[in-house]
């Protein structure tokens, strides 16, 4: 969660230091209870996202809502051979769209300054 708010902040062109700011908060947030530091983000970045490495654990959010939604509700009510049974309960209760969370090890992400300099062509 850590990682995928800093990245919600660098892609909207946020600085380093302002990303951590506000990773920090969105952890407050969404999870008080979760003992959360700017100094904690830094080993979380350090730990999962080394300097020199190429490849880093990557996070996304997906919501998931309408047809893809109901697959899943489809695949969760089969039960046997013979076919769809009744849905239980539970399933019908579900929410109209749930938050995914994905991980994955990627490229690391190369995050474009807005004060940059333009290279001299």
């Amino acid at each position: 969660m850590v990682l995928f708010a800093y990245d919600e902040a660098r892609q909207r062109g946020e600085k380093h230091s302002v990303a951590i700011i506000q990773a920090v908060e969105y952890i407050r947030q969404h999870y008080p209870k979760m003992p959360i530091s700017e100094t904690e983000v830094r080993r979380v970045l350090a730990t999962f996202r080394p300097r020199k490495s190429r490849t880093v654990l990557r996070f996304e959010r997906a919501t998931l809502g309408g047809e893809r939604l109901k697959k899943f509700r489809f695949v969760a009510g089969v039960q046997g051979k013979k076919g769809p049974a009744a849905p239980s309960s539970s399933i019908q209760n579900l929410p109209e769209s749930i938050t995914s969370y994905k991980f994955r090890f990627a490229e690391r992400p190369q995050y474009h300054r807005h004060n940059r300099k333009n290279p001299k062509e």
